[in-house]
């Protein structure tokens, strides 16, 4: 494979060692870490109704027919065929009256057909169909992860944003009635018209921002709606107003545990090795192909004498090319290549696996460290914020040096719960790149028979 996987990844996150290890198979879905209730029935009507699951599932019962076509090659062809004939006649001579005769046949005939599997062509092209019914399944698992982490993460946007605008509405009443306080300090003659003015202009700020929430909470409204199979204007039951605080993120483990837990790796080998029994088989056509026949047929002109007038004939036919203008050294060259492009479509699937892996380990211990500066800075500005509040109403500085406080700490409140989500998200993100392998479908026979044979 023209990819090194490295021992260990170069960065570690700071994960709850008691989290499952991504490795681990589990009975139950990785959002039910959270103990939301929501969201385990929001994931799971999106499994059952989402419109792309339900075209990979199509592919995936396409495949498997596939197989059923491709396995009948192993198995003798057996046709019959029934017939009825009446045939009426009828002649006349000079001088006679006419005369007319009746005559019925019946026949009936079996043809049996087999071709040996002398270089193993059939078995190549079923093992082959197999291999792309696996792998159709694990497109199938790929899709239902990456759609219970994108309602996962719709979810947590949801959330996030409708604490924004409980926020943001608590700053716009208390700019209201600071407004209503810098009115009566201007009519009392304690505040300065501008001062008057500076506040309209810090209440006019907050109340632009809440159309923007708005806007965002309904359309991702309309992405939750889309990923649970449905169309705009049905209600999507989103009531939750809180984030998770803690849930356990998986282990990474090693680079090496990606190769079977992440379902695009496990599709992608499937098809490498589909591809290698498409050159088999493709060689396998180059030599001759032995057919053996049977038929036996059965004629009389009356049914209770049918089976006792018959013919049988069996017969064998070895057939093979001997010119072909290259046709079938050229399919061989094809296949050889259609390999070396799997090839490398399998390296790359698994260098972007570790790269994702990569992306998120980093992902969360940087996000978790600016929540922290982002958290200090609040604290930070609460501080500044009350000094600016002492000093001009001592009248040691202007009412733009409150306001230009104020104005910060509504803005950090609003983002540090923004991070805070994008925060939750980078762990959800982990139980995707890592290739959680929860049961989202039962396992077909199929499945079940090639476990860890591939």
């Amino acid at each position: 494979m023209p990819v090194e996987i490295p021992d260990a990844y170069v960065h570690k996150a700071g994960i709850d060692d008691t989290a499952r290890t991504g490795n681990e198979t589990t009975t139950g879905g990785w959002w039910q870490k959270f103990r939301v209730d929501e969201l385990s029935k929001l994931i799971q009507t999106g499994l059952d109704e989402n419109f792309d699951l339900k075209v990979l599932k199509a592919k995936a019962d396409q495949a498997l027919a596939d197989v059923k076509n491709k396995k009948s090659g192993l198995w003798p062809s057996l046709d019959y065929a029934l017939e009825g004939e009446r045939t009426h006649s009828q002649s006349k001579t000079q001088g006679q009256s006419a005369t007319s005769d009746h005559d019925h046949t019946y026949s009936a005939g079996l043809d049996a057909e087999y071709t040996l599997d002398l270089w193993g062509k059939t078995h190549a092209c079923v093992n082959a169909a197999e291999l792309e019914y696996l792998a159709a399944r694990q497109d199938l698992e790929d899709g239902a992860l990456t759609l219970s982490t994108d309602i996962a993460d719709t979810w947590v946007d949801i959330v996030s944003v409708r604490t924004r605008m409980q926020v943001l509405a608590r700053q716009i009443e208390a700019n209201r009635m600071t407004l209503k306080l810098q009115e009566l300090r201007f009519i009392n003659g304690k505040a300065t018209a501008l001062e008057v003015s500076q506040q309209r202009e810090a209440l006019a700020q907050v109340l632009s921002a809440m159309p923007l929430l708005e806007k965002e909470e309904k359309q991702l409204i309309n992405a939750m709606g889309l990923y649970l199979g449905r169309t705009p204007g049905r209600p999507v039951a989103v009531a939750a107003t809180d984030l998770p605080q803690t849930f356990l993120a998986p282990q990474p483990g090693i680079p090496a545990d990606l190769l079977g837990n992440r379902a695009d790796i496990r599709a992608a080998r499937n098809r490498l090795d589909a591809a290698a029994l498409d050159v088999e088989a493709a060689k396998a056509d180059l030599f001759p192909e032995l057919t053996l026949s049977a038929s036996a047929v059965f004629s009389s002109g009356t049914l209770d004498l049918l089976f006792r007038n018959w013919v049988a004939t069996l017969g064998a036919a070895l057939a093979g090319p001997m010119l072909d203008g290259g046709e079938r050294k050229a399919e061989i060259e094809r296949t050889r290549a259609v390999v070396r492009e799997k090839v490398n479509t399998y390296a790359k699937t698994v260098a972007t696996a570790i790269c994702e892996v990569e992306d998120a380990l980093v992902a969360i211990d940087c996000q978790n460290a600016y929540i922290q500066l982002l958290e200090q800075q609040l604290a930070a500005v609460q501080a500044t914020l009350q000094d600016a509040r002492v000093q001009y109403l001592n009248g040691q500085s202007s009412y733009l040096d409150y306001l230009t406080a104020w104005a910060s700490l509504e803005s950090l409140e609003r983002q540090l719960i923004s991070e805070q989500a994008t925060y939750v998200k980078e762990r959800i993100a982990l139980y995707r790149v890592t290739g959680w392998r929860g049961a989202f479908f039962k396992a077909t026979p199929l499945q079940d028979k090639n476990t860890g044979a591939r």
